[in-house]
């Protein structure tokens, strides 16, 4: 059993902390969510029925996923935070469940659509996780997701390499992974692109001011104790990478992808026995 690399309630927690200041620091997760319903609309216009928006955040793709044809949709999240910003939208036809992605509260083959930007890469099983999905899932129903892939933060990486050999920055799965999980867990991708975003910093405080408001910070096992301290942030800005106007690059390596759960396949039963070492350790996220 591969062990669990994050506390999730320490994730958790890091969104519940940046729930208020979210959306105005999440340009790159905003535009995630926008590429992903430019996909959905091109190829399955219009939605219909039962959608989960899993990993929903403040509920920024709800009215985007109402207006394209989705009957009802499921917002569901680990933080209660952004849940709480999420019903500040009051939207009809909105449903929010605080929920862990690999436990979901939802009946087998009961989604017409699942709708998922920027969260997967959270996961520490995706095979798992996607399984989870395919569950809920109804034959020949539509998963949509974002994720980011390696490469993601790499000058963040490369500059904290220079400075001591704790982990900064998160691990994301490759694209291979991921697609090969895909169709362990029964579903066929009909759509995939990447693309990279690299948004410019004017400055290291910016930038990791920007990191702190969306809730990416690092809470893996192996990352340095304690807070850095100025020396440390000095180090770290003078070994950061620069552009030729001086501004700090920090490079997102997204996939968005489209697939469907194959007609015929059968999901696993509503049990999860890759979440028991959580259960066992940690305990589970109330709800």
């Amino acid at each position: 059993m591969t062990e669990f690399l994050r506390d999730k309630r320490q994730v958790s927690q890091q969104f519940n902390r940046a729930a208020r200041c979210y959306d105005s620091a999440a340009t790159v997760q905003q535009q995630a969510a926008d590429t992903l319903l430019d996909l959905l609309q091109e190829q399955h216009l219009p939605l219909n029925g039962h959608w989960a928006d899993i990993g929903c955040g403040t509920g920024y793709s709800f009215a985007s996923l109402l207006k394209l044809g989705a009957g009802q949709v499921s917002g569901i999240d680990l933080a209660s935070g952004m849940l709480e910003t999420a019903a500040a939208r009051k939207l009809p036809n909105i449903q929010l469940i605080q929920a862990d992605a690999d436990d979901l509260p939802l009946a087998t083959d009961s989604q017409d659509g699942i709708f998922s930007s920027l969260m997967i890469q959270w996961s520490e099983h995706p095979q798992h996780t996607l399984q989870e999905w395919a569950r809920v899932l109804k034959p020949g129903g539509t998963l949509a997701i974002a994720t980011l892939l390696p490469g993601t933060h790499r000058e963040l990486q490369t500059a904290w390499r220079k400075i001591d050999n704790f982990r900064h920055v998160n691990p994301f799965t490759s694209q291979h992974e991921l697609t090969r999980s895909l169709f362990a867990a029964g579903l066929v991708m009909t759509r995939l692109h990447q693309h990279q975003i690299q948004p410019l910093y004017s400055n290291m405080s910016e930038l990791l001011h920007t990191l702190k408001a969306i809730g990416a910070t690092n809470v893996n096992q192996g990352r340095r104790p304690g807070l850095a301290g100025r020396a440390l942030l000095r180090a770290l800005d003078q070994h950061y990478p620069r552009n030729a106007d001086g501004r700090l690059p920090l490079s997102y390596e997204v996939c968005w992808l489209l697939a469907t759960k194959q007609p015929g396949y059968e999901t696993a039963p509503n049990h999860r026995p890759w979440m028991e070492p959580y259960r066992r350790h940690q305990g589970k996220i109330p709800t």
